[in-house]
């Protein structure tokens, strides 16, 4: 199957020996916070905008952030792998197949006008739109889209798979099943709707670049932007109208900075909460972190993973790519830089989340891997190209290891760090040999993750793994689901697509005035409207 959604693309983050036991709790120290400014509240951001057009999301966290402070989705995942209801009121199915989305009657945008399913389908078919051309987000599975690009025809305002029901409830139909957390994972948090009585005058060839999106005059959601550079800031100041409460807080900044400056931006009060989803704090930062007063640190559910994705296009042995993953001693990788702080894990299923599969990792064995590289036909000419980001130090140090790992079998990989943008831009490329990134899975709903990575990342999509995929999506029985996520484990296992070096909960702080804020990996902002300083 296509991708039908942005992937969870979250920013790297590591984890120390802090994330452990009774170093959770911060400590008691000298070392003051001057005190917020309380009409300002900062949000610390380690990743460069990539857009604030909610036409073309991708699923980058800073970019679904960014926009949800202005146009609210129709549900955002919550720290609780649940999810809290944003837009819609309800969202629910009978056959897996249509799906009766039913807005809250109360919402409107902030010229006053209702917002309606109007807009809803509006903002779905334009996103479905070829002359918007969004490939990220694609609707290859609602009924009326090509079953490649899921885009509409040209110049098509009526999408066959949306009926506007009354002025709040739309039906989504779908070519095939999908199960309802699937549903609410895949679309309905990336989704943000937009006010049609606005933007139906702009011609749907300008709507992708149009300025308007820079500073919108209407918007849903607690905040409206007031002005931003991609590699700084974004600014905000509250709508006034909003129709669950005007903000608390009037001004909202997200600051955009190096990790090595959160640390900072915290002890000078310049930054008041670091989302760990948003800001990556250093791993050598997280005891000053816990030490700072008025600080509170925390740390999220391990559900993070630093991870090397292979191309088979080009390690096309899986022999080859098998032997690679039983030179690596990760055991000795998480002691050594994270002093045994973070689990072990094959395949995409993590630790902490609901369909855990307790799949033993592959262990050190460099004799057997030798012996892979042998029934290969393996000589020692060719050296992979392993790319890795160059903010995160903890993957960089274990990506060296990695390096000599598998020179102590034979095989040659050079190690190039790029920026995040540029990582990006490799990911997918089939001239791409291996790719390290951190990935953050939404451990309620990994399916949509896998079905991109295995596709767009990997170039390997067995076709076991397919149906298992189609079978979750096809069910509500937890039981079926929690079978063939630990199928798709083993199949990952085997043919080794990508190799987890491990996975840990990173961390989180917030200036322990500020409250009703908590730094949590999800739904951090949900209610930012009720965010306030302590006076």
């Amino acid at each position: 199957m296509e991708k039908l959604t942005a992937l969870l693309l979250v920013l790297l983050m590591s984890l120390s020996l802090a994330a452990c036991g009774a170093q959770k709790t911060p400590a008691e120290t000298d070392t003051e916070v001057p005190p917020a400014d309380t009409s300002t509240v900062n949000i610390g951001c380690t990743a460069a905008l990539g857009t604030l057009n909610p036409l073309m999301m991708d699923g980058t966290w800073i970019n679904v952030t960014a926009m949800s402070l202005e146009f609210l989705p129709l549900v955002s995942l919550n720290d609780d792998f649940g999810f809290d209801y944003m837009l819609a009121d309800s969202i629910t199915t009978e056959d897996n197949l249509t799906y009766t989305v039913h807005l809250r009657d109360e919402a409107t945008w902030s010229d006053g006008q209702p917002i309606t399913a109007e807009d809803l389908a509006y903002t779905m078919t334009r996103i479905a739109s070829p002359l918007v051309m969004n490939y990220a987000m694609q609707f290859t599975a609602v009924v009326g889209t090509d079953d490649a690009t899921g885009w509409t025809e040209e110049g098509d305002d009526n999408l066959d798979g949306l009926q506007v029901v009354d002025e709040k409830t739309l039906n989504i139909t779908f070519k095939y099943e999908i199960n309802l957390t699937s549903f609410l994972n895949g679309y309905a948090q990336y989704i943000l709707t937009l006010p049609k009585h606005v933007l139906e005058t702009i011609p749907e060839a300008e709507l992708a670049s149009s300025s308007w999106f820079d500073a919108p005059t209407v918007v849903s959601g607690p905040y409206q932007v007031t002005g931003y550079d991609p590699d700084h800031y974004i600014s905000y100041v509250a709508n006034e109208n909003y129709w669950l409460g005007a903000p608390k807080i009037r001004n909202c900044n997200i600051r955009i900075v190096e990790g090595s400056q959160l640390l900072s931006g915290l002890q000078s009060g310049e930054i008041d909460i670091v989302p760990p989803l948003l800001g990556t704090i250093p791993e050598e930062d997280y005891a000053t972190v816990q030490s700072l007063e008025g600080i509170t640190a925390s740390f999220g559910s391990a559900i993070a993973t630093e991870t090397i994705f292979m191309n088979a296009e080009s390690v096309p042995d899986q022999k080859v790519r098998q032997a690679m993953l039983c030179a690596l001693d990760r055991e000795t990788i998480v002691t050594g830089l994270l002093s045994g702080g973070a689990d072990l894990m094959d395949g995409f299923c993590v630790p902490d989340g609901p369909y855990a599969s307790g799949l033993e990792p592959v262990s050190y064995d460099p004799e057997r891997a030798k012996e892979l590289l042998a029934e290969a036909g393996w000589d020692g000419s060719e050296t992979y190209t392993l790319y890795i980001n160059s903010g995160d130090k903890t993957l960089i140090n274990a990506c060296t290891l990695c390096q000599s790992y598998w020179e102590a079998v034979g095989i040659h990989v050079e190690l190039v760090t790029v920026d995040l943008d540029t990582l990006m831009a490799q990911a997918g490329d089939e001239k791409t040999d291996l790719l390290a990134v951190q990935y953050t899975y939404p451990a309620v709903d990994p399916s949509w993750d896998i079905d991109w990575l295995l596709s767009s990342w990997c170039h390997l999509y067995p076709d076991e793994a397919a149906q298992a995929l189609n079978t979750i999506w096809a069910s509500n029985e937890e039981n079926v689901l929690q079978e063939n996520y630990a199928l798709i484990d083993r199949i990952a296992q085997e043919q080794v697509p990508l190799i987890c070096l491990y996975a840990n909960g990173p961390m989180g702080a917030v200036r322990s005035s500020l409250d009703g804020a908590l730094p949590t990996m999800y739904g951090t902002i949900n209610n930012i409207q009720d965010w306030s300083f302590a006076q």
